[in-house]
């Protein structure tokens, strides 16, 4: 499933047919499908330390040359004419073993029921004291932890040293990442916030900024302040703010609000008593405001009806 593997792919499957065919005939054939060597020669002698680094993350580790060879007088002597010589990194595969899609099929059976089960409470504490910590920040602070946090695993993944050599707008796909280590981003950021986030998530949301902020309407999708009498009135500033006055007039509700407002009568002299001009100049003057202005009236002179309710009652 490597990039540029196809044809190399196809070539292999065939060989492994033709070993197959060859001893079922009662002949001699071999063909083994060898994991990483530590050897500069080979196909493996060109990787670099981070793609090294990756493959053991994902649970192969290089083989030593005389384990290879070893390896290989091994498999000569058998009757299966079709084997996987390669050293396993068990503990990796355990440590990934939260989220079953990132072990290989072919190794899933290797990674004990109790050792998946470990890792994955091991995650889900570690995600949820991280949502800890998120809950105690502002919406900004927030979003610098997690930029900071998807930063340092795009870069300890790409084998760089810091998330520094990871700018917030660069492209995901300019930065080296193939489909191998696109799954394996996925999954580090899936372990770390508790989320279940798809493999296609660095085309969904292409550069660190993008999914940093994705990330704070995940985890902390209501805003600072949110649960109290003042995010009501926000939510109602805010939806009112989107009505043009004109649309108010035709729905009737106008006079309603001019009234809430302590204006009784727009077409009266009773519009401007609490003013210093007459209604006419208050009509004017409504009709200059903008839509933050009326709403704040409004709701101002709501409180002051609201208080005037309450001293009638009293005296009643």
């Amino acid at each position: 499933g490597s990039p540029g593997q196809g044809n190399y792919a196809a070539a292999n499957a065939f060989l492994d047919a033709l070993a197959a065919h060859r001893r079922a005939q009662g002949r001699v054939g071999h063909s083994l499908a060898w994991g990483l060597w530590a050897s500069a020669a080979g196909m493996a002698g060109d990787l670099s330390d981070a793609d090294v680094q990756r493959l053991s993350r994902s649970g192969v580790d290089a083989l030593a040359v005389d384990e290879g060879l070893a390896l290989f007088d091994t498999a000569t002597g058998l009757a299966e004419p079709v084997l996987l010589p390669m050293r396993l990194n068990v503990s990796a595969l355990a440590a990934s073993a939260g989220d079953v899609s990132a072990i290989p099929g072919v190794f899933r059976g290797l990674v004990r029921t109790p050792a998946r089960r470990t890792a994955e409470a091991g995650s889900g504490a570690a995600a949820a004291t991280f949502k800890q910590r998120l809950a105690g920040l502002s919406r900004d602070e927030r979003g610098t932890v997690l930029l900071d946090l998807v930063r340092g695993q795009a870069a300890a993944i790409l084998g760089h040293s810091g998330p520094e050599a990871v700018e917030p707008d660069w492209a995901f796909s300019d930065l080296g990442f193939d489909s191998l280590t696109a799954v394996e981003f996925r999954n580090q950021i899936n372990a770390a916030t508790g989320l279940r986030l798809p493999a296609t998530l660095i085309f969904d949301y292409p550069s660190s900024q993008v999914l940093a902020d994705h990330l704070v309407a995940e985890l902390a999708p209501q805003d600072d302040g949110d649960s109290g009498a003042g995010s009501s009135e926000d939510r109602i500033r805010v939806a009112l703010q989107a009505i043009p006055l004109d649309r108010l007039r035709e729905a009737g509700l106008m006079d309603s609000l001019l009234e809430l407002a302590g204006i009784t009568d727009v077409d009266g002299p009773q519009a401007a008593d609490e003013g210093d001009g007459d209604g006419a100049d208050s009509i004017d003057d409504i009709d200059e405001m903008d839509a933050e202005s009326l709403i704040s009236m409004v709701l101002d002179g709501s409180d002051d009806s609201d208080d005037s309710d309450d001293d009638a009652t009293r005296e009643a």
